[in-house]
């Protein structure tokens, strides 16, 4: 059956796009897509969709693919994505076909008698067959009982600012318990937090993240009583599917959200986490939500106080598994930052995140912790493999576990699974700043710098916020752009910038890694913090001597980002040395090359180089955490 729109004709039988009976040359992809656009005229096809009928069973570039299928396709019909007349876009969710379509069968008269009479007996028979199937079903569930298949919890609001804790912990509470339901997709804290400052338009929110329902609710504090209300909205109509009002003591909020947990999962499957997940203590309870709000601000200071808070909930209840799950995520970034020693930090975190297994043996968030610290300071490579993929299937919603195991992945060589479970995390948590940054580093650690640039441009776009300036630096010094590294920096603007970008125009390139070293070297304890930053700029300035020093020291505390020093492009020029051989199976890791996919790279004869440092940085965007 060809499908007619404007001038033009699609021939799904012959694989042709005609205009105005021309044939139209159309490669495969895009005349795929046009075809599936078209078998739902109005409708939106979801990325999701057309990942698994465009690319079902080979690991692709998802995203750059399918933007280029449709790009091709657009410019083949003249369309435009500002102005459409064919192919809307929908931002993060899929696209549509908007033109009118008409459609016209091309068999003969003979063809069509003689599939009519093999074929309506059997469609009599499906129609018999589909109407048993619809009366049993409306017998069974009654029409609120559709099953949602995807959700997202909006943060709680509330009437003063000393309850603000209490609202961003249910959030995180209410998240976390649905991530543990099977074949329900949960949104992530860091994408549905965006909209806690706003009054959210649910259809909206139902649209940008592809969900059919939310869950919004609402504290007010009256004396000493909690009054709270909690409702399931169905985003498409606004129908209200459940809910609930609960007056609660201050003393009673912990068995409060224990009703709230077991009222959702009940209404949307059947499934709870472990009984010693949560507390009955108030105080502790109080504590563990103001940890949750501190860990959500993601800086230093906040970090510091959140192992504060979860340190005093364990001592409250020590039975208390989520507090110590939170506590062994606390200080693994604590760690991973430089913040601690691994030495010190590193039982810490195994403790910590043990006796919450002991509590809770469905913590994905303790396995995960636990799976990071094998990787990146106990080097113990197979049993992080092992947890990480308990961890994911305990809560496959649980977008850091994918994160963390796609940084994984890449230490081991294995680039195209690491692809795939940063575009898990990606599309679990497409408003994590942290997410954006992994996914522009995966690009450099195969040294695909144009698409880091293009990536981390385009979400740029979305929100200023995505722009992850210490990637795209290490981009641009990949293709030898360094006039273009000067102008992002004097737009970041700050004295440490603004020195980079003097020192470049004042001695060039070497002037600009000097100017690095200095301020690398001008931290607090760098040894910790820094050791393989300051080895990878010594080996940009030739310094390869010193560039192996640096790396022994951050070998003898087992610094976390040495698990990755053999992904970063600066040090590539020692890749021939036989002591990077010897470190590299010192630390146990594999030896291979980075994917030779920067022609760009070899053609400019610039040596890749690396981020720039900042005093202080905020946690979430240098480390990826």
């Amino acid at each position: 059956m060809t499908a007619r729109f404007g001038a033009f004709e699609l021939d799904p039988r012959s694989g042709e796009l005609r205009r105005d009976g021309q044939r139209l040359p159309l490669q495969d992809q895009p005349f795929r897509l046009l075809s599936i656009l078209l078998e739902r005229p109005g409708d939106v096809v979801t990325r999701e969709e057309l990942r698994e009928r465009l690319w079902p069973s080979e690991f692709v570039d998802f995203e750059h693919g399918l933007n280029t299928a449709v790009r091709k396709l657009r410019a083949a019909l003249g369309d435009s994505a500002d102005e459409p007349r064919f192919i809307e876009t929908l931002a993060r969710r899929g696209y549509r076909f908007i033109a009118p379509v008409t459609f016209h069968d091309q068999e003969s008269k003979t063809e069509a008698a003689s599939r009519r009479r093999i074929v309506l007996p059997l469609a009599i028979a499906a129609l018999l067959v589909a109407a048993l199937a619809v009366a049993l079903a409306l017998r069974r569930a009654t029409p609120d009982q559709a099953t949602i298949e995807a959700i997202a919890v909006l943060p709680f609001t509330y009437n003063d600012a000393q309850s603000e804790h209490i609202g961003d912990g249910l959030t995180e509470v209410l998240i976390d318990t649905l991530s543990r339901l099977p074949d329900l997709r949960v949104m992530a804290s860091t994408t549905v937090f965006r909209y806690k400052d706003r009054p959210p338009d649910l259809k909206k929110v139902g649209d940008e993240l592809d969900v059919g329902a939310v869950v919004v609710g609402d504290i007010r504090q009256q004396d000493e009583q909690y009054r709270i209300r909690v409702e399931l909205i169905n985003v498409r109509d606004g129908s209200r599917l459940w809910g609930d009002q609960f007056v609660v003591p201050v003393s009673e909020l912990p068995a409060a959200q224990s009703r709230i947990s077991d009222a959702l999962t009940q209404r949307l499957r059947h499934g709870r986490r472990g009984p010693g997940a949560y507390t009955r203590n108030a105080e502790a309870y109080d504590l563990y939500l103001k940890g949750v709000h501190a860990w959500n601000q993601r800086t230093k200071e906040n970090v510091g106080e959140s192992v504060d808070y979860f340190t005093r909930a364990v001592d409250l209840d020590p039975t208390f598994a989520a507090a110590y799950s939170g506590l062994a995520h606390a200080w693994g970034v604590m760690v991973g930052n430089g913040l601690v020693a691994p030495e010190e930090g590193a039982p810490k975190i195994m403790a910590a995140a043990q006796r919450a297994l002991e509590l809770d043996p469905a913590s994905a968030e303790a396995y995960t912790s636990i799976a990071t610290t094998k990787y990146r300071n106990l080097w113990d490579f197979a049993g992080a493999e092992q947890d990480y993929r308990r961890a994911i299937a305990l809560n496959p919603n649980y977008a850091t576990a994918h994160q963390w195991y796609a940084d994984y992945l890449r230490s081991m060589g294995r680039f195209e699974e690491g692809r795939r479970e940063t575009e898990l995390a990606y599309r679990l948590d497409p408003l994590s700043r942290p997410i954006h940054g992994a996914k522009c580093w995966s690009f450099i650690h195969e040294r695909r710098y144009r698409d880091a640039i293009a990536f981390t441009r385009g979400a740029a776009e979305l929100d200023e916020r995505y722009l992850s300036v210490p990637c795209l630096v290490t981009a641009y010094a990949g293709l030898g752009d360094y006039d273009a590294i000067v102008a992002l920096l004097q737009s970041e603007g700050g004295d440490d910038s603004l020195g980079l970008a003097e020192a470049y125009r004042r001695a060039g390139v070497r002037g600009l890694y000097e100017q690095r070293l200095k301020l690398l070297l001008g931290h607090s304890r760098p040894e910790h913090r820094f050791p393989v930053e300051i080895a990878e700029t010594h080996a940009m300035l030739g310094n390869g001597d010193e560039a192996f020093r640096w790396l022994e020291t951050a070998y003898g505390h087992r610094v976390s980002r040495l698990t990755s020093f053999h992904l970063q492009p600066g040090f590539d020029r020692l890749r021939d040395d036989p002591r990077f051989d010897d470190l590299v199976k010192r630390i146990g890791l594999p030896r291979f090359d980075p994917p030779a996919t920067a022609p760009e790279r070899r053609a400019s004869g610039h040596v890749p180089a690396t981020r720039p440092s900042r005093p202080e940085p905020d946690l979430a965007a240098a480390a990826g955490e």
